[in-house]
């Protein structure tokens, strides 16, 4: 979800619309997994997230083919493969199995609220990564915008009774994931599928400690079979619609765009009826103000430049 680079010719406005749609679809698909993981609730944890590493491998891989041809995908498989970068995908590898066994945990608990917490604070955290490793400059409305979201943060903690945790350690793996796979500048299918390659052996380890307390759901019936390979389409698609959208629009356009997912799981946790108070609420709306200037001043410096 990282791949963001232009492409070498401006697009027409019938690619960025397209490339719009795209992008739009990917995070709406995003912002609906919580209602897959949902179907997925009566099994291990452990195994639901094994099966999503090894079945996002051969989604992954048909990606790459279908996103560059054969030709160009293994070349990009090559170069993924040489020692530095493959150093690099293990280390985002590590970071993005921390995401994703944190969010699986939480949406199979009924805490989809607090997962949308975590991608709210995420572009705001993003901020604060640049002003502090990669010494950008950070402007008034940013600075309104984290101060809120701090302040959202510990209203949280408040009305939940201790601070959110697993939502801050969500949104630090996926920032920590994003840092790292900045600096392996191959293409986002290519990319999953190291990860996953590199995460497989972990896979396997879990699906073993799970087999030995109690039977697989894979293979135990149809359904739940074809629930657990579909994780891997549901992981790959929205990856390979974003990487196509990316190309074609704006920062600014996706900067905007990448609230939907957020909203949208946000939405779901209110649907399925999971505990939101009063102070839950003003911790919400403070967050959602800073974001509000956090939008205003992405598109005042798009309107300058």
């Amino acid at each position: 979800m990282s791949e963001a680079a232009p492409i070498s010719t401006s697009p027409s406005e019938e690619e960025r619309r397209i490339g719009f749609l795209a992008a739009a679809s990917a995070y709406v698909l995003w912002g609906f997994m919580p209602l897959y993981l949902k179907l997925l609730a009566a099994f291990d944890v452990r195994e639901v997230l094994s099966q999503r590493i090894i079945w996002a491998a051969p989604s992954a891989l048909i990606a790459v083919f279908v996103m560059s041809g054969v030709k160009i995908g293994w070349r990009d498989i090559a170069t993924a493969l040489r020692p530095r970068m493959l150093a690099t995908l293990t280390a985002s590898a590590l970071f993005i199995f921390m995401n994703w066994g944190i969010y699986v945990y939480l949406v199979l608990n009924a805490r989809v609220i607090e997962s949308s917490l975590a991608y709210f604070l995420a572009p705001l955290v993003s901020v604060a990564v640049g002003v502090l490793f990669f010494r950008e400059k950070i402007s008034t409305a940013q600075i309104i915008a984290l101060s809120l979201a701090l302040v959202g943060v510990i209203v949280q903690g408040v009305a939940l009774g201790a601070p959110p945790w697993m939502a801050l350690a969500l949104c630090a793996t996926w920032s920590a994931y994003a840092v790292i796979r900045k600096r392996a500048p191959v293409p986002a299918a290519v990319g999953l599928l190291i990860e996953s390659l590199a995460l497989a052996p972990v896979a396997i380890g879990l699906l073993i400690w799970a087999a030995g307390e109690a039977p697989l759901a894979f293979g135990s019936d149809f359904s739940a079979t074809a629930l657990m390979v579909l994780a891997g389409p549901v992981t790959a698609i929205p990856l390979v619609a974003f990487a196509f959208g990316a190309r074609r629009v704006s920062f600014t356009t996706l900067g905007l765009l990448q609230f939907l997912a957020p909203t949208l799981q946000f939405a779901t946790g209110i649907a399925y009826g999971e505990p939101f108070t009063l102070l839950r609420g003003v911790s919400f709306m403070l967050i959602w103000v800073g974001l509000v200037f956090f939008s205003w001043d992405t598109l005042r410096r798009a309107k300058t430049a």
